[in-house]
């Protein structure tokens, strides 16, 4: 199983789904670390990632933020893509940043907000995509899956449909999994994936995380608000204009409208 997203787009809420389905377990978002990691990044040691993978009996579940077109393709491989706002997306990574004990990117966020989304709407350079931080990244990652879905093991979600409705989704979740779970532990889990359980839980496995501690001023912090719309009161009438603008070119109007609100995904 392969969770693949644009980052903050939802990525550790479904890895943590996927698990305590995968366990029929509910809250396994406090051991995902040892079970589910980031497969790919190119400041990490892959070796020791492979080794845990390669060791593990169970089905695997693996975190990516690769687009399909950067990930070999195995029909017995399950691949599962979410979706977010873009706008909340980046304004979830400028937290995310500012959370960092290292300055990493730092200068693609700059204080003032519209001038960091100027830089989210603008790059087109490849090697400024490289960590999928720009529209432009967000919209080709989700082109990549979009153009693949008539596979039948490649599945798109969206964080507002999840957001709205968890339970119906943790049930098509399982399904797409191909596993049968009963309804009261479903309930149980979508209840362990409420934000607020999982940035406690955070919390409290920092303190025997040393690694993640060592990472981010605060763990908890990592989960941010789960909220919608964080742009509001930060960008102005004409830095929304020029995104409706930038989206426009980028994608089809079904398609970038599904991109910042979900629903049904278009044909």
């Amino acid at each position: 199983m392969i969770v693949a997203t644009p980052p903050k787009c939802g990525t550790t809420w479904t890895q943590a789904l996927v698990l305590s389905l995968l366990f029929e377990k509910p809250g396994m978002d406090k051991v995902m670390n040892d079970l589910s990691v980031w497969l790919d990044p190119a400041f990490r040691d892959q070796l020791p990632i492979a080794r845990m993978f390669e060791a593990q009996s169970h089905r695997r579940c693996i975190k990516t933020h690769t687009p399909f077109d950067g990930i070999p393709f195995d029909p017995d491989c399950t691949y599962i893509a979410v979706y977010r706002h873009p706008i909340d997306a980046h304004f979830s990574m400028r937290r995310h940043v500012a959370n960092l004990q290292e300055d990493l990117i730092q200068d693609r966020f700059p204080d003032e907000p519209s001038a960091s989304f100027a830089l989210f709407l603008g790059a087109t350079d490849r090697e400024e995509m490289a960590d999928g931080i720009t529209l432009e990244a967000i919209v080709h990652h989700f082109k990549s899956f979009k153009s693949n879905i008539q596979h039948s093991n490649i599945h798109i979600f969206h964080y507002a449909d999840m957001q709205r409705d968890l339970l119906s989704h943790t049930r098509k979740l399982a399904s797409v999994l191909g596993l049968e779970i009963d309804d009261d532990t479903l309930v149980a889990i979508k209840d362990s994936m409420q934000f607020e359980s999982m940035q406690a839980n955070a919390r409290a496995s920092a303190r025997q995380d040393t690694q993640r501690s060592a990472t981010f001023k605060d763990p908890a912090a990592f989960f941010d608000s789960a909220s919608s719309r964080k742009w509001e009161g930060k960008l102005s009438e004409n830095d929304l204009r020029v995104f409706h603008e930038r989206l426009a070119e980028l994608l089809p109007e079904n398609e970038a409208r599904w991109l910042q609100s979900g629903g049904e995904l278009p044909a």
